[in-house]
This record gives C-alpha cells, structure tokens and sequence, in this order.
C-alpha cells in the first residue's frame, strides 16, 4: 500500500522576532505566473479588470487585489498572488485569461516572507542591491533582485495596523533555507 505524502511549506513555519522587526513564512498563498501572449496586451488587460477590479502593474510595480497581489515580475509576465488554493485560481484565471496569456501555477516554487516593523528598511539595506529607502521604493513598488547572493522577488506592501513597514520576499524555494539564514543572521535578529 502507497503510503500518503504530506505537503510542507519551504521554511516548515521560520519565524523571527526582534526589537523593531518581525519576520515570518507566509503560507496558503497561491501563486500563479501569468505570460502575456503576443498581441494579448489588450485582451489581457481588459481581462485582468473584469476579473479584478484593477489595471495591470506597471514594471516595477503591484496592485493590491482582494487577499493578495498581482506583481509585474518581468517583461509581459505577471505573478497573481491570492491566499486560495491553487488549482482554484489557476481555473479562474484560465477561465477570464484564455487566448491573452499562458498560465503556470508557481505556488510550489517559491517561498514567501513577510518582513515586518519599523527596522525593515535597515534590514533591507544590509541585504539587498537596491535602495529600499520609502521614498525611493514608496508602497506599491515591486522588484526582480537579488537579497545576498539569492534571486527574489520584493514588494513594499501596506504594513498591518500596528506595524510601521512591511515587505513581501518571494525566493525560490531551492534558496529558502538560505535566505532565511540571510535573515536571521541580518540586525536587529542577530546581535554581535
């Protein structure tokens, strides 16, 4: 008899607490890649609206959508984040996206982090390449990076209403121990 398996999130449930600063796995989060077709702006566009509510992001950017994020992830390509399962979005989009776009569900690939508090910009100071700084990188910005030697994915997202500032880490799953290492070893979690 084939015993069952058990699906584990990348981190098993990495959590980390400091002074000014929190850092936790998120989980339940589908992902789901979404490739414009050639010719699809227009289609996909419309589609996107209808289905949400919102117009596509902009390179560099995210919208907020009801209990997640799509996030402009490269050229013509998007990421629709939802806190649903998976194979339940993928029919949506499949269903409002046919002939605009070619799917593939992420869900499984990639690790997702919240950084949270008021020592968020510092910490994505010491660890990523580009300037995190509000001004630079306001509410709503997303970039395709690098946090040490590791590719992910950052957004500055609205922080929870007792927090000051808050970003999403999407990683490969291949590099979520790592990153989580980066993490926990980066000021305030980690004190010489």
């Amino acid at each position: 008899m084939a015993s069952q398996l058990t699906p584990t999130s990348p981190l098993s449930g990495f959590a980390l607490k400091a002074p000014q600063a929190e850092c936790a796995e998120q989980t339940g989060m589908a992902i789901i890649s979404v490739s414009m077709a050639k010719s699809g702006a227009k289609k996909l566009a419309s589609a996107m609206k209808g289905e949400y509510g919102v117009a596509l992001p902009l390179p560099g950017q995210y919208v907020a959508i009801k209990d997640g994020m799509i996030v402009s992830s490269a050229r013509d390509q998007f990421f629709v984040c939802q806190k649903t399962h998976p194979d339940k979005l993928l029919k949506t989009l499949l269903a409002c996206c046919s002939g605009a776009a070619t799917m593939t569900d992420q869900s499984d690939a990639w690790a997702q982090i919240m950084l949270s508090g008021a020592a968020c910009t510092a910490i994505m100071e010491r660890l990523c390449h580009i300037d995190t700084t509000s001004a630079a990188f306001p509410v709503g910005s997303a970039a395709r990076t690098s946090i040490e030697h590791m590719g992910a994915i950052i957004a500055r997202i609205k922080p929870a209403a007792k927090q000051t500032d808050a970003f999403m880490i999407l990683t490969p799953r291949s590099s979520a121990n790592d990153m989580a290492h980066a993490l926990a070893h980066t000021p305030p979690f980690f004190s010489i």
